[in-house]
């Protein structure tokens, strides 16, 4: 069953630990995030030890019978006190979690020492992968170590389905409250690996086995794990799905506000901002989706101000009657007029007409409604969207280079 559960497990931790890899330069300042991700490292090592193949190997190339041992558990209490940083980074104000991770990875360190400590007095024989503990029970310096290890271990799940408890009720946001209570569940399924290892500390003196509770332990520590480890990444990965969301949001705005720029680009080349192509920062800047979408944003308002002065307010009074009739109202109603407004202006800007003081409109859409940094983009795609379909035309040869 082990052999079974842990590269399941060690795959979900790789992956875990490579989706939290991208964030930690953003964040290398924050103790919290390079404690999570050192809960996922630490946790693909501990399954990494555990496989039988890695088991042997470790045996073979270090000289030292079964150190797979205290190394894997090793790295769990080290990941124990790791959770319970990033709990105290989470819960607690800056100085005092500070103070308390302080304290954690002490505690952690310590465990760790007496494990090792008490796995040198042991006088292992031969490599046991399989059945380690139901070996060793009656040794009493192993009762010794898995007595510190489980107590340890069972303590830190505790601590952790209960801090994960709390901190999810005063949680704001949705994902964090869903994936504390996912590690609290973990937590609490971890126990029965608990209860399994405290028996084989206590069987040995009234002559009991519990290998046929072996499986079951090990379903337990495996499957608890993985919940632990799913239910951290919950708030990274609903993030991660924002930000490719907004991206791609982006490149549809961009491709989609092409024509209302060729629109303007077509019969006002001077909107076009200049790029330093020589520029190698600029250059990197321009490439990427956020700047090239402000950039088209910014030409076609600029577009928009060249034409501001042949706006007829006859255009748009006969342009609103049109729409009604069509039945748009509010925001549509506002882009739609906007577009006929656009194609006219640009046309009466062709001819050179001027307009008298008295007939100067402005455009229909002139104050929308915005808290969002897309919601500018939302407007112009609205007016994008009512201009008439017709082949895009490349701006004039004569006026690009103006």
């Amino acid at each position: 069953m082990k052999d079974l559960l842990h590269p399941i497990s060690l795959v979900v931790a790789v992956l875990g630990f490579l989706c939290l890899l991208r964030d930690i330069p953003a964040r290398r300042r924050d103790p919290a995030t390079t404690a999570l991700a050192s809960v996922f490292l630490l946790s693909g090592l501990s399954f990494l030890f555990s496989i039988t193949p890695m088991w042997t190997y470790l045996d073979r190339v270090l000289g030292t019978v079964n150190l797979a041992v205290p190394l894997a558990q090793g790295c769990v209490i080290a990941l124990i006190a790791c959770q319970q940083v990033v709990l105290t980074y989470w819960g607690s104000p800056p100085d005092i979690a500070r103070r308390r991770a302080r304290v954690w990875l002490g505690a952690g360190l310590a465990v760790i020492a007496g494990l090792l400590v008490l796995f040198a007095l042991l006088t292992p024989s031969a490599t046991r992968p399989i059945g380690f503990t139901l070996y060793y029970a009656h040794d009493n310096v192993y009762a010794a170590y898995l007595t510190l290890y489980v107590t340890a271990y069972t303590i830190g799940e505790v601590l952790l389905a209960r801090g994960c408890w709390r901190l999810a009720r005063r949680s704001k946001r949705t994902s964090v409250r869903v994936g504390l209570r996912v590690v609290a569940l973990g937590a609490v399924v971890t126990f029965g690996y608990s209860g399994v290892r405290t028996g084989d500390v206590i069987a040995p003196a009234f002559g009991i086995s519990l290998a046929g509770w072996e499986n079951f332990a090990w379903t337990c520590g495996d499957v608890g794990a993985m919940l632990t480890l799913i239910g951290w990444l919950v708030p990274t990965i609903t993030d991660q799905a924002k930000n490719i969301r907004y991206w791609l949001k982006q490149h549809l705005s961009y491709h989609r506000l092409r024509p209302l720029w060729l629109v303007f680009s077509s019969e006002a080349p001077e909107i076009r901002l200049p790029v330093d192509h020589g520029d190698r920062a600029q250059r990197r800047r321009f490439r990427g989706i956020g700047f090239k979408l402000y950039r088209r944003a910014v030409e076609i308002r600029d577009g928009r101000f060249v034409i501001r002065q042949y706006l007829d307010a006859d255009v748009r009074e006969s342009s609103e009657a049109h729409h009604r009739a069509r039945g748009l109202s509010g925001e549509e109603l506002n882009a739609a007029v906007t577009a006929d407004q656009i194609l006219a202006g640009l046309a009466a800007r062709q001819t050179g007409e001027r307009l008298p003081p008295g007939r100067l409109t402005d455009f229909a859409d002139t104050d929308p409604e915005t808290s969002q940094p897309m919601d500018d983009i939302d407007a112009l795609l609205a007016v994008a969207r009512h201009l008439p379909r017709q082949p895009a035309r490349a701006p004039h040869p004569e006026r690009a280079s103006a």
